[in-house]
């Protein structure tokens, strides 16, 4: 799936842009607004707690990639000739399928089944980013930019065997270039949240709970990890 979207970014950035010198003056407005569209991947980070239950330790992984979809809106402040600071709201829609494998410690083999858990995720992220832009080529610039964020998940689900938590703050960083055709500037961006805090919601023991309750044990921490894919629009 990187590999994919690698090749898509090339194939974009490299698109022969006919006419130059397209919007000159987009540059050097202090405010822009646009919008973004894209495709995301949601990971985690496990950390196990190697909890010994009913004789057996269970280690967890993200085993697939389902890609997602991502879309928001964006304001660009122009700070100078080569930066800008920039608030992209989004909302992304994804899933992450954590898969538990049995450890026995007494044999010190793992056993061929495996259990997966489903976890949905609608969050809304608030990222701030400081975009530094290189000289503009003909209709062609590329840039770097990073900064920080927040997102609330709205498809926080208790009843899962596994929860998150509602809400994380994250590191951001990400590169992509500047498109600029006669009536709109177009940026293909990849990007990637790292989330800064554990998000594993512990669990209590209750009547409901008593089995799937050795798959929130069996952690004790999970960090988020989102790379995305967008087409920004201004």
């Amino acid at each position: 799936m990187k590999n994919g979207l690698l090749t898509i970014f090339l194939i974009i950035a490299l698109m022969p842009v006919n006419a130059q010198g397209n919007l000159t003056d987009m540059d050097f407005k202090v405010f822009r607004l646009g919008f973004l569209l894209g495709t995301n991947i949601m990971d985690l980070k496990p950390e196990h707690s190697e909890l010994e239950q009913d004789g057996k330790i269970y280690y967890s992984d993200v085993s697939q990639v389902v890609p997602g979809f991502t879309v928001g809106l964006i304001t660009d402040l122009r700070l100078h000739r080569y930066l800008s600071l920039r608030f992209t709201p989004s909302l992304l829609l994804g899933e992450r399928n954590l898969s538990f494998r049995a450890f026995n410690p007494s044999t010190g083999m793992f056993a061929d089944s495996v259990h997966t858990v489903n976890i949905f995720s609608l969050p809304i992220e608030f990222p701030l980013l400081v975009r530094y832009s290189a000289e503009r080529f003909g209709n062609f610039k590329p840039y770097v930019e990073a900064g920080m964020g927040a997102y609330f998940d709205f498809g926080r689900d208790e009843l899962r065997e596994v929860t998150l938590n509602m809400s994380d703050v994250f590191f951001t960083a990400g590169v992509g270039c500047d498109l600029y055709f006669r009536y709109f500037k177009l940026s293909p961006e990849v990007r990637m949240n790292f989330g800064l805090t554990n998000i594993l919601t512990p669990k209590y023991p209750t009547a409901d709970n008593t089995t799937s309750l050795m798959y929130t044990n069996a952690l004790s921490g999970l960090f988020s990890r989102i790379l995305m894919f967008t087409l920004n629009f201004e």
